[in-house]
């Protein structure tokens, strides 16, 4: 039986194909060093694909709440692209608020009694630790906004991990997004890792799409 907010998120090639082209596209140009005021532009692009779909296979407050998410992250992936004083500062502002958004919709159907939650929530909270003590002493005037956003992308992979029903994948989407935050962390705090900008776009851009999935299977 369906809930009232989602709709199955049937395997559609056209729009798959369309979203993987697009974020492939953008991923060999910036490896590349290619840049220009349009780069920005074409690296929302699969995200604005995903925010179609969202749109066309959710309803309710799910599809009001990812398709805030996903304009939060389109707003956070140009701000980082751009090159402004601060512009790290306030893209990670974008996507903290993104994350939230994202747990606020997780939280909806989330059971934090279940020996499931646990199981998947413990290594959460494990990994967690181990960043802020590693990224925070290197992050310097940045720690206070570095902790704050890990709190928010936690929040979010727990809200994740308690979601009922068939979450296995939009677990999975919320563990890849914190893969891909983590990469970014590590790249500029830590010491610049090899090929980060193609690993980040990556896990990034897989990332949403496994939650967007992910969010129709387990609401179904």
């Amino acid at each position: 039986m369906m809930t009232a907010d989602a709709q199955p998120l049937p395997n559609d090639a056209r729009w798959l194909a369309a979203f993987g082209a697009s974020a492939a596209l953008y991923m060999a140009l910036d490896a590349l060093a290619i840049d220009g005021l349009w780069m920005p532009a074409l690296k929302i692009v699969p995200i604005a694909l995903l925010l179609v779909m969202a749109r066309q296979r959710l309803q309710g407050a799910t599809r009001t709440l990812i398709t805030a998410a996903l304009l939060l992250s389109a707003a956070g992936d140009v701000l980082l692209a751009l090159d402004f004083p601060n512009q790290f500062v306030f893209g990670l502002g974008a996507f903290l608020l993104a994350q939230l958004t994202y747990a606020g919709g997780f939280l909806r159907a989330a059971d934090f009694r279940c020996r499931r939650f646990w199981m998947r929530g413990l290594p959460v909270i494990a990994a967690a630790l181990l960043l802020a003590r590693l990224l925070l002493p290197a992050a310097g005037a940045m720690a206070l906004p570095v902790l704050a956003y890990l709190l928010a992308i936690v929040a979010m992979a727990l809200s994740a991990a308690a979601h009922r029903g068939d979450s296995a994948l939009l677990f999975a989407g919320a563990l890849t997004f914190m893969a891909s935050d983590t990469l970014i962390a590590l790249n500029k705090f830590i010491a610049p890792l090899p090929l980060a900008g193609t690993a980040i776009m990556l896990t990034y851009y897989g990332a949403q799409l496994a939650i967007l999935y992910g969010t129709g299977r387990a609401r179904a």
